[in-house]
């Protein structure tokens, strides 16, 4: 793809550009952390996606207790 840029002075030159033809895929990953009394909950998502929408999915989830769990 070439593209005409034009500069002061009615100059114009020709440069060229490049479009990265992969999309930049951003906060594909995300975390939520909840604290409520004596144990928490951290949960791990990942965006999945399928076809133009997508959703979210838990990848991961962790809980932690004081004093560990009983039997």
């Amino acid at each position: 793809m070439m593209g005409i840029l034009s500069g002061s002075k009615n100059v114009t030159t020709i440069g060229i550009v490049w479009r990265n033809p992969y999309q930049v895929r951003r906060n594909r990953r995300r975390h939520n952390f909840e604290c409520a009394g004596e144990h928490a909950i951290y949960i791990l998502q990942e965006f999945v996606q399928d076809g133009e929408l997508g959703h979210w999915a838990t990848i991961s989830g962790l809980e932690v207790v004081v004093g560990g769990r009983a039997a």
